[in-house]
C-alpha cells in the first residue's frame, strides 16, 4: 500500500533526523522518464552512476530531494525501470549498501514504489540535527502546494502535448527558443488580454471577487520565466529567516543555489539532473557546496542575484512582452539573450 497518494490532498508526515557530523550528498528533481526523447533526464545514467560510486567510495549518505521518476511523462515504473535499468539497480545497491534517504516530491504519487522496489528509506523531510531542514520545496510553492492534485492534471496534459509534438514548450523561453514554444508565448499574451479585460469588467460591475486568483497566477508565471522559478524563493528564505534553523535546502525550482541570507544563515538548491544540467550538493559536516558534475562549476548565489536586489519585482508579463517580443513571433530574450544559457540539446536528436 502507498505511504501517500496525489488524491490525498494533505501527505502523511514523516520526519527523519541525521547527525550533522555526517557527510552528505543530495541530488533532486532527476526526473527519470522513459527512455524516449521526451525524457528530460536526457541518459545522463552513466554520469549519476559515477557520482553513485563516488559516494560509496566515501562511505557517504545520498539523499534524494524529490521527484527522482518521472510518472506524468514516463507513465509507469515498468517504463522507467526498462529505460534506466542499471541506474535503478546501482541506486538500489547503494541503498542496501550505505542507505539512501528519499524525500518525496510533487511528481511522486506512490511512495512505496521507492521503498519496496528500491529499499530507500522515504520520508517527507529531514533534518540534521537542528541545524538544517531539507524538503522538496514544493511547500513553498504558492500554487503546486496547495493544489497538488489538480497540478498532477496539468502536468499530464503538458507533457502529452510535448510529447505528440516532439518539441518542448516550457519557461524560460530563451532555454526552449523553438517556434511551438514562440507560438504558445504569442497564444498566451492574448489569454492575458482577454482575462485583463474581463477582469476589467468584473470590477466595473462591483464583482471584484470574481476576478479570483487570476492576477496572482499570471504574476507567478511572469516570475517563473524571469526569474523566481516556481515561485519558491522568497518564500523560502522568510521560512529559514524566521525559524531556529541555520540551513534550509530544497529542490523543486530547478534552479541551483547556495544563497547567503545573513545571521549565518542560508538557502541552498540543489539544482536538477534535466536536460543539460547534473547538479548536486554536498554537506560536509560543517558547510553546504552545491556544484554541477558535468562542468565541476560552483554554485553561489549568481543566479538569485536579481531576486535578491529585486529587479524584476516591478514586472508584469504585459511589461515584459513590451519588453521582449519584436515581431514575427521573435523574442529578444531569443534572439539576443538577457542571460548567457547553455546550449539545451535538441529534443530530436536525444
Amino acid at each position: 500500500m502507498a505511504i501517500v497518494s496525489w488524491a490525498n490532498a494533505s501527505p502523511i508526515s514523516i520526519q527523519r533526523n541525521l547527525s550533522a557530523d555526517e557527510r552528505l550528498y543530495f541530488v533532486s528533481d532527476l526526473h527519470l522518464g522513459d527512455g524516449t526523447p521526451s525524457d528530460t533526464f536526457m541518459n545522463k545514467d552513466s554520469l549519476l552512476i559515477e557520482l553513485i560510486d563516488k559516494i560509496a567510495e566515501e562511505k557517504a549518505k545520498l539523499v534524494i530531494v524529490g521527484d527522482a521518476i518521472d510518472f506524468h511523462q514516463a507513465w509507469s515504473m515498468s517504463r522507467v525501470i526498462r529505460a534506466h535499468a542499471l541506474l535503478m539497480r546501482r541506486l538500489s545497491e547503494l541503498a542496501a549498501e550505505h542507505g539512501v534517504i528519499y524525500i518525496w516530491g510533487n511528481h511522486d504519487y506512490d511512495i512505496s514504489l521507492f521503498r519496496d522496489l528500491l529499499r530507500f528509506d522515504v520520508c517527507s523531510s529531514l533534518t540534521l540535527d537542528d541545524k538544517v531542514l531539507i524538503q522538496h520545496g514544493y511547500e513553498y510553492d504558492p500554487f503546486i502546494g496547495p493544489n497538488l492534485e489538480q497540478t498532477h492534471l496539468a502536468t499530464q496534459a503538458h507533457h502529452l502535448i510535448e510529447r505528440i509534438l516532439n518539441t518542448w514548450i516550457r519557461l524560460p523561453l530563451e532555454n526552449f527558443y523553438n517556434i511551438e514554444n514562440r507560438l504558445a508565448f504569442w497564444c498566451f499574451h492574448k489569454l492575458v488580454l482577454a482575462i485583463k479585460a474581463r477582469d476589467k469588467l468584473y470590477r466595473t460591475i462591483g464583482k471584484a471577487d470574481w476576478c479570483g486568483k487570476t492576477e496572482s497566477y499570471l504574476q507567478y508565471w511572469t516570475m517563473n520565466q524571469i526569474a523566481n522559478p516556481a515561485g519558491i524563493f522568497y518564500h523560502a528564505s522568510q521560512f529559514v529567516q524566521d525559524s531556529s534553523y541555520q540551513h534550509l535546502l530544497t529542490g523543486h525550482s530547478h534552479l541551483p543555489g547556495n544563497v547567503p541570507l545573513g545571521d549565518g544563515k542560508s538557502y541552498i538548491n540543489t539544482g536538477s539532473w534535466t536536460f543539460s544540467s547534473a547538479q548536486y550538493a554536498i554537506w560536509d559536516g560543517e558547510r553546504f557546496t552545491v556544484k554541477d558534475y558535468i562542468t565541476q562549476r560552483e554554485y553561489t548565489d549568481q543566479a538569485y542575484k536579481p531576486l535578491i536586489e529585486h529587479r524584476f519585482s516591478h514586472m508584469d508579463f504585459l511589461g515584459w512582452w513590451r519588453e521582449n517580443y519584436l515581431g514575427w513571433l521573435k523574442f529578444r530574450v531569443g534572439e539576443v539573450g538577457r542571460f548567457k544559457q547553455p546550449e539545451l540539446p535538441n529534443m530530436e536528436t536525444n
